[in-house]
């Protein structure tokens, strides 16, 4: 019969491992809950394939973007570091350099204006010597002749010295017989060089002769060049050398 027929080839296809019947209500359930955990860790792997759309992978896939780009182009300020370093090298170095220079200028303009000081105070010194040596060795007064050629020597040092000393007594014996008076003014006195603790100084100066038995002649103003010779003793400067021209 049919119905039989029907029945039996059911049965022999189950029995023949066809399979399980789905088409029942136990079977949708066993398939509903088979199929429902695996959908719910699809969902929830995080290292699963982005096969997702919408907004979602829109935002993550724009950070990765983002980070990717951040991670391959190289930071500009510190591609500009290392430049600035060594611009910064360049000015401290020239800075330095110009201070340096600047120092030297400064130490030498100090060390030539301490020498020049120091050669102005020197010429003064000499040549205030030599004005007062040529006062005293020009000046003289046949009333006072003892203590004019005291004076001369006491001005004096060296060969100069020696000599003037050997022929004092003479000289006053000559100024007391003629009676005869010199004064002496200094016009002007130039230092020509300095050594050390010696000088040549050139001095103008101007004699005139009083008293009653000095020649006509020699009553008139006469100008004197003189080539004084200095050298310093101690803290006086004497004459060492006196030459006329």
């Amino acid at each position: 019969m049919p119905g039989v027929q029907n029945g039996s080839l059911h049965s022999e296809a189950r029995a023949a491992g066809a399979g399980p019947d789905t088409s029942g209500p136990a079977s949708a359930a066993n398939a509903t809950t088979a199929v429902a955990p695996a959908a719910a860790a699809k969902a929830v792997d995080p290292t699963g394939p982005l096969s997702h759309t919408g907004p979602a992978r829109s935002q993550l896939s724009g950070k990765m973007t983002r980070m990717s780009t951040a991670d391959q182009v190289p930071d500009a300020a510190g591609d500009r570091r290392p430049r600035t370093t060594s611009r910064q090298a360049i000015t401290i170095g020239a800075a330095a350099a110009l201070t340096a220079v600047m120092l030297a200028v400064t130490a030498a303009m100090i060390w030539q204006h301490s020498r020049s000081v120091r050669q102005d105070r020197l010429s003064a010194e000499f040549a205030a010597a030599a004005r007062q040596g040529v006062v005293n060795l020009m000046s003289i007064d046949y009333q006072t002749a003892q203590e004019t050629v005291q004076r001369v020597l006491d001005g004096s040092t060296g060969q100069f010295r020696e000599n003037f000393a050997g022929t004092a007594e003479d000289f006053v014996a000559a100024l007391q017989q003629e009676k005869v008076t010199t004064r002496a003014t200094v016009n002007d006195a130039a230092v020509e060089s300095i050594a050390g603790d010696s000088a040549v100084v050139l001095v103008s100066a101007t004699s005139l002769r009083e008293g009653p038995q000095a020649p006509q002649e020699q009553r008139q103003p006469r100008v004197w060049r003189v080539v004084v010779n200095l050298q310093r003793e101690g803290e006086a400067i004497k004459i060492s050398g006196v030459e006329f021209v």
